[in-house]
């Protein structure tokens, strides 16, 4: 965009209440001479939006049609009159559409020269369409890499067998395998993912991120072995490559880029190889911030009045993703004060809260979310917080630590507040015991 545009589509958004951030003190988003992606990018970062709502107000402020990545990769390619570099530096997307005309899916609709560039090769008029930049670098990775995929092909002569561990091992920490997995984490925070993951395929690795709760498909490394991708991923959560028959999980600290993230990772063994799941975890405290969990003004005051409760059991339910962890890192966040000793026993720990004392279980040598419990009535702790109760024996403890004067947080695997009663009856929990210790579900 030239400098005008962009102070008018900032404003378009700011009338549309989507501008989070500011502009440069100068008044300039985005640098002179940019490319139209990294500005695009820039632009995307002042804004409250996905990727894809931000193509669609771009597509709504130049009056021109928003193409998903769906259409992209289904809708012939026009690719082989261009160079390569020309389409991944200008980060467009040349295609056929439907009726037969050519079009050019852009991230920046007001992007002159690529239209006059694509007008002069193809030697005809072209439709200009918007689409967000990551499903713009999807498409380009599809399309474009067939040469990269030839190259793997050959590779691959020359590549260890799955069974020859040192070599795999020597591979996962070679630079072409780190820096691939290097790259997948720094896109993952860029696009403010809460997972990765990599799954295995008779065709390659398939690669997919969670953004906004959806699952997006993303450029799977090209031209490095996918069990080189997977044993470099276990390597940086301290896990046994030579193990795969069996699940492992793992764990870690990182630095990614600017930002400093812990991991969770889950290998699964499937059919055709093993599948990782990489939770993300931003190590941002403005993350732990009552007013960031979504509450209403009216449930928020409850909460904060259930802090103030000496003893009792507080529970948080929700399916796998929902926030049950970072509600209650919230708490403690609030109650961590000089004046009250907090213990925690979790699996894995995801926030570091300084001030609380946080356990990790090691079922390996037996220290269980019930042994662990067990050990911290001994240590006269004010609140307690158990990361999960699974099985009867932890629901029983964590019960009469309620009953013997300390405030228990914990979550629960429940799709419904309601059904998290019921569960704890199935766990075997007297009702009796409930009523004289269940303060709330959240």
């Amino acid at each position: 965009m030239t400098s005008d545009e962009s102070l008018q589509f900032l404003e378009h958004l700011r009338r549309h209440d989507h501008l989070v951030k500011s502009a440069a003190p100068n008044g300039q988003p985005v640098e002179q001479g940019a490319a139209s992606s990294r500005q695009q990018s820039r632009l995307w970062e002042l804004t409250d939006l996905s990727a894809s709502d931000f193509a669609d107000e771009a597509a709504r402020f130049a009056r021109f049609e928003h193409v998903a990545l769906q259409e992209l990769l289904s809708a012939p390619a026009l690719n082989e009159t261009f160079s390569q570099r020309f389409l991944r530096e200008m980060t467009v997307f040349p295609y056929q559409t439907a009726d037969g005309n050519a079009a050019l899916a852009v991230a920046d609709p007001t992007d002159r020269a690529a239209q006059r560039a694509a007008e002069i090769v193809l030697r005809r008029d072209v439709k200009i369409t918007v689409a967000s930049v990551e499903d713009l670098k999807v498409v380009l990775d599809r399309r474009l890499g067939e040469d990269s995929a030839e190259a793997a092909d050959a590779a691959g002569q020359f590549l260890p067998r799955e069974d020859d561990i040192e070599s795999l091992r020597d591979l996962a920490s070679g630079a072409p395998v780190v820096r691939a997995v290097n790259d997948l984490l720094e896109k993952a925070v860029e696009l403010r993912a809460s997972d990765i993951h990599i799954e295995p395929f008779q065709s390659g690795l398939v690669v997919r991120m969670r953004i906004d709760g959806l699952l997006r498909p993303v450029a799977a490394p090209a031209g490095v072995l996918p069990q080189a991708v997977i044993s470099r991923i276990k390597i940086i959560a301290n896990l046994n490559i030579a193990e795969r028959r069996l699940p492992q999980d793992g764990a870690a600290r990182l630095r990614v880029g600017r930002a400093d993230i812990d991991i969770r990772v889950a290998i699964m063994p499937m059919q055709h190889g093993e599948s990782a799941v990489v939770r993300i975890l931003p190590k941002d405290r403005g993350l732990l911030v009552v007013e960031k969990l979504g509450f209403s003004p009216s449930d928020e005051v409850k909460l904060r009045r259930l802090l103030k409760l000496p003893h009792g059991m507080i529970v948080v339910t929700g399916p796998t993703g929902s926030g049950k962890t970072t509600t209650l890192a919230t708490v403690l966040s609030i109650l961590n004060e000089p004046g009250r000793k907090i213990l925690t026993v979790e699996d894995p720990v995801e926030y570091d809260i300084p001030g609380v004392n946080q356990a990790q279980v090691k079922p390996a040598i037996g220290l269980t979310f019930a042994a662990a419990l067990r050990s911290f009535v001994r240590q006269d702790p004010d609140v307690i917080m158990v990361g999960e109760i699974r099985d009867n024996e932890t629901a029983h403890v964590a019960i009469h630590a309620a009953l013997t004067g300390h405030l228990v947080l914990t979550t629960l695997h429940t799709e419904s507040a309601a059904a998290a009663v019921p569960r704890l009856l199935d766990l075997g929990v007297e009702g009796y015991l409930l009523r004289s210790t269940l303060r709330a579900v959240v």
